[in-house]
């Protein structure tokens, strides 16, 4: 998780210094003057990287309130370009006025909105492809089997779900998937042979695993059914107890799933 997370801050210190240097460099040669270098150097520096930090969170924000497994990426990154343009449209406008202080004034307030959300959508284009790699056309239109109904625990050998089977797979990691859990917008996989994070829907890994031996049992939990070494009931929940020693929460919308699978 740690180099997952680490490349994805390289990326992104990366984004904010090359759009940042092409700002000034577009807003100078516009200015035609030596005099306006330092002013919009200051301008494009502050402006960029606080909409880049900004629009971290406001990405987040928007996947966790309107929810991954609901809507396709595509719209999460509408959303997100169109609710992060209002914050962003009156810190501009601010900057503008504090920092470059043009001789014709501001624009209206409209017009600068309109702007932010262009230069917004193609900033978001860049931050879900090319730092975060987040999927823009997987998912939502899955959602009737959000979990796959796999084969009893007697017949687990027959399908073993491996990483080969996902289409994005932790960097480095290989063996026998024995089960996964999200951790924020993360997919973290447990194999035989040690675990590793990866961007991933939980909805799209357990179609990857569709025809495997496991099945979601959980809104954040995937188990493959040779991983199970017992279901055991406490406190009126059902938890799956792994032969590794992990304790999985069973969501109650699953457990007729369970029952239909054979496994209690």
């Amino acid at each position: 998780m740690r180099s997952l997370k680490s490349s994805i801050h390289l990326r992104y210190v990366a984004a904010i210094v090359v759009t940042a240097a092409l700002m000034i460099w577009i807003s100078v040669n516009e200015e035609g003057s030596r005099d306006a270098i330092p002013g919009q150097v200051a301008f494009w520096s502050v402006a960029i990287t606080a909409g880049w930090l900004q629009m971290i969170l406001i990405a987040r924000g928007v996947r966790a309130s309107f929810g991954t497994e609901r809507w396709p990426g595509w719209a999460l990154l509408v959303a997100t370009a169109i609710i992060g343009a209002v914050p962003l449209t009156f810190e501009v406008r601010w900057l503008l006025d504090t920092i470059v202080a043009p001789p014709q004034g501001l624009p209206p307030p409209w017009l600068t909105y309109l702007n932010v959300s262009v230069i917004n959508l193609v900033f978001c284009l860049v931050q879900y492809l090319l730092i975060e790699r987040w999927p823009l056309f997987e998912g939502a239109e899955q959602q009737e089997p959000l979990l796959s109904v796999g084969v009893s625990p007697e017949e687990s050998d027959k399908i073993r779900p491996t990483i080969g089977h996902l289409s994005r797979r932790p960097e480095g990691l290989s063996g026998t998937i024995q089960y996964m859990r999200m951790e924020d917008h993360y997919l973290r996989v447990f194999t035989d042979e040690g675990d590793g994070m990866t961007l991933h829907r939980m909805s799209d890994a357990t179609r990857d695993l569709a025809e495997t031996d496991g099945m979601q049992v959980h809104k954040s939990w995937w188990v493959s059914a040779a991983a199970i070494d017992e279901i055991l009931q406490e406190n009126r929940k059902r938890i799956i107890r792994t032969k590794d020693g992990a304790k999985i929460p069973v969501g109650r919308s699953f457990e007729g799933d369970l029952r239909d699978a054979g496994w209690t």
